[in-house]
């Protein structure tokens, strides 16, 4: 019986989620989920599916759990699952020259982990300022939409609002964040212009 924490290894935390046990799954997405939003980010260059391709990575990773004891590299094993899923989506979106180059850096490797988080803790200060500059309304709305994961439904019978005025809110503070982080990367140098590159 193992005793796992934050800073298990992924490799036994693959044993254990391989088991069912949801704890050690917890962990590993705790240990990911920045790293993975932050190479999904940067190649579709789009919060929503950044967001939603991190939601698939791990889903794609429980559902195969039994796949997992026979995995070598934890990290080589998940970031293959990232480059699957953002490829699915840049040849949905047709972005043939991003696919390109996404299997050009799958190829070479060109995954440094730590880069990948200040990136991603960036990219989330961005995207909080961002927040800040919206309504209360539309705060709120993005807070039970991505941080609860309540449907447009719930959120319209908690505020009182029709689930397309949710939708609308929603879609609008979306394209906001986007084009937020798009306009200040302009300005930055260093880590964070990497992703739009």
């Amino acid at each position: 019986m193992y005793t796992i924490s934050n800073n298990t290894d992924s490799s036994v935390l693959f044993r254990l989620i391989a088991e069912g046990n949801e704890m050690a799954f917890k962990i590993l997405f705790e240990q990911y989920k920045a790293k993975t939003y932050a190479v999904a980010f940067k190649w579709t260059k789009c919060t929503l599916a950044a967001e939603e391709i991190t939601q698939e990575v791990f889903i794609s990773i429980w559902v195969s759990k039994a796949q997992l004891p026979l995995v070598k590299d934890a990290t080589a094993y998940i970031y293959t699952i990232i480059y699957n899923h953002v490829k699915r989506y840049l040849k949905k979106e047709q972005h043939q020259n991003r696919i390109l180059q996404l299997a050009f850096w799958n190829t070479k490797k060109i995954c440094n982990i730590t880069e990948e988080t200040i990136q991603s803790n960036e990219t989330q200060q961005l995207i909080n300022q961002a927040l800040a500059k919206l309504t209360p309304q539309k705060k709120l709305i993005f807070d039970l939409s991505r941080q609860q994961g309540k449907t447009y439904s719930e959120i319209g019978a908690s505020l009182n609002l029709s689930p397309h005025t949710v939708k609308s809110h929603l879609v609008k503070t979306v394209k906001f964040i986007r084009n937020y982080i798009e306009n200040v990367s302009v300005f930055l140098t260093g880590g964070i212009l990497f992703l739009f590159f």
